[in-house]
């Protein structure tokens, strides 16, 4: 069993954006920096660009951009199986800023009559030489990639490519739909080839493998009479572990943070963690559901979520309820609640703490 943490923490970040219109073109930039003080870290990080750079439309239906972006690929609330050239998504808080990569992009479209209403062509380079973008990969390649959007029938369709490069060749599709006004469905497929996946025994032996993978999500977005958004996705990750293989990670890593136990045994767990286990979604199927309200009986500026995500292979589970307020000029407050539940040797039970309350106070100025 874990030790469990209880302790007070605090995280400020500074973000600040500009934008400067030059006729055809927009310069733009978005910086942040933060501090973390809590029971296991103590670091500041330097103010870092975040997004930014030139924008140039050369005709209504025609632009090229270049700089640092997040592209946001996929249809997807919680994870994006497409998102091929950008950093992954915080289940736990989507909407959370990101950082992107420095690429050249190019993008045109165009509107038509019939049932393809609209059509889009997206190309881009992410270059990598071991210094640039070097959390995208540390060859010399230039990375292309591309997508293609249509509004098709009513329903939104991308087609997505990632070239051998850095990363291994990747392509996939996403839909988007509105049933009706209340109700839109969603969903995203992607396959990547030759992934290399590691995996580790209980008593430390690593091994890896090449295999094609596919990952997929299935969502809807419903909204009541009652005015309560309702999200719910089920996710498949093709590159995840199974259980069987989490329960060997969590025994080994039990082994590597005893007492007395050799330096060489957690070095070699923090290796294995930056292979895959240490992502923040590492297994193979979950589960999201999140309901939230805007003022609820009532209360002007306020709002009100309860969001579970249940890991479907181990049934450990987590449920976050969280409430804010923003009826201060400039302010926004939020407060949340963790708590994670589960068995011995599943993945939530097995997280440093297993509840977690979180204040935030953000202003905007």
């Amino acid at each position: 069993m874990p030790p469990r943490l209880i302790c007070c923490a605090s995280t400020p970040t500074l973000e600040l954006s500009s934008k400067l219109n030059l006729g055809d073109g927009v310069l733009d930039a978005r910086a942040q920096g933060s501090w973390a003080d809590d029971a296991l870290i103590s670091s500041t990080k330097d103010l870092a660009v975040m997004e930014g750079g030139l924008r140039w439309s050369v005709s209504p239906g025609l632009s090229f951009d270049v700089g640092k972006r997040v592209q946001r690929w996929g249809k997807g609330y919680a994870w994006s199986p497409v998102a091929m050239v950008e950093r992954p998504k915080d289940a736990n808080d989507p909407a959370a800023s990101r950082e992107g990569f420095v690429m050249a992009s190019g993008e045109w479209t165009q509107t038509l009559s019939g049932p393809i209403s609209a059509i889009s062509v997206t190309g881009l380079l992410v270059p990598t030489d071991g210094n640039l973008n070097s959390d995208f990969g540390q060859t010399h390649d230039l990375n292309p990639a591309a997508k293609l959007y249509l509004l098709a029938w009513d329903t939104d369709v991308d087609v997505m490519w990632r070239a051998k490069g850095a990363r291994p060749e990747s392509f996939g599709v996403d839909f988007s739909r509105n049933i009706s006004t209340a109700l839109e469905i969603h969903g995203e497929w992607a396959r990547t080839l030759g992934a290399t996946r590691t995996t580790v025994s209980a008593t430390g032996l690593t091994s890896s493998q090449q295999a094609d993978v596919d990952s997929f999500l299935l969502g809807l977005r419903y909204l009541t009479q009652g005015e309560v958004t309702w999200i719910a996705e089920i996710y498949h990750n093709g590159s995840g572990y199974e259980q069987s293989e989490m329960a060997a990670y969590c025994q080994f890593l039990d082994a590597a943070l005893a007492t007395g136990a050799p330096a060489a045994l957690l070095s070699k767990a923090r290796s294995v963690a930056q292979s895959g286990y240490g992502r923040p979604n590492p297994a193979r199927d979950y589960l999201y559901v999140k309901a939230s309200v805007s003022e609820p009986f009532h209360w002007v500026y306020g709002a009100v979520s309860v969001t579970a995500m249940v890991n479907l292979n181990d049934r450990s589970y987590q449920i976050m309820p969280e409430i804010s307020y923003t009826g201060f000029s400039n302010w926004e407050l939020r407060s949340r609640l963790t708590r994670l539940r589960g068995s011995s040797r599943t993945e939530f039970f097995e997280k440093p703490s297993s509840d977690r309350l979180e204040v935030y106070a953000r202003y905007f100025f």
